[in-house]
């Protein structure tokens, strides 16, 4: 398993057989083997998670599928599976189960030659100082319950927000994802253009006793 963060809240995972680009909208990518079946994944429509440049993968890639998010505008094709939140396809040799998210869209759990994966999208513990507190009181809410719904779970890899622009409250998401799920491998992200902001975390006590399974290199293999 090979792991390549390319920016933001976009990674590439390689496996023996099968690709797996988690909200692509942007820079380059590796070179990715035309043999390997490439799975696209797109959790919601905002700018930083997708573009229809993904599209352009297939006039370069031979075999390619799209997971995308329900309100992503898609076209018809057997290669493309609208996802609703809170659900669960085996499609095309994947097993995908999603959550709703706390901003918009959905979270992916992604099973792929045996293996678990996890990327949060925009699903996260919104917590912004200023704003009202009915109005954390609901992100709070809402993040646990959907939590709540993978509790005691294992992901070989999990992607989840470390966003420094939440300042002192950033990590809260974070360490109660691994206090919740069992997680071999995990790699902070939705960081934009401030990745070393988001690593300075990794800093605090609270992330302590997960620093050995949080990576913060940008191509990580294992």
């Amino acid at each position: 398993m090979k792991i390549t963060h390319i920016c933001h809240s976009c990674f590439l995972v390689e496996l023996d057989h099968t690709l797996l680009l988690f909200d692509y909208f942007q820079g380059a990518l590796p070179p990715m083997d035309p043999e390997k079946t490439l799975f696209v994944f797109s959790s919601h429509r905002h700018h930083d998670h997708y573009s229809p440049a993904v599209w352009e993968l297939s006039e370069h890639h031979p075999n390619v599928f799209y997971v995308l998010d329900e309100n992503i505008p898609a076209r018809r094709s057997a290669n493309v599976l609208p996802a609703a939140p809170r659900s669960r396809y085996d499609w095309q040799g994947l097993c995908i189960e999603t959550l709703r998210s706390t901003d918009e869209g959905c979270a992916f759990l992604v099973q792929a030659e045996g293996l678990w994966f996890y990327h949060a999208g925009d699903l996260n513990w919104w917590h912004w100082e200023g704003e009202p507190d009915e109005q954390n009181a609901w992100h709070d809410k809402a993040f646990h319950e959907e939590l709540d719904r993978i509790r005691g779970r294992f992901f070989d890899a999990a992607f989840v927000p470390l966003d420094p622009r939440q300042e002192e409250n950033a990590w809260w998401g974070f360490v109660d994802f691994l206090k919740a799920c069992r997680c071999d491998n995990v790699f902070p992200m939705h960081c934009f253009e401030d990745r070393a902001g988001m690593l300075a975390y990794l800093n605090r006590p609270e992330l302590a006793p997960y620093l050995a399974r949080i990576h913060a290199e940008e191509v990580w293999q294992g």
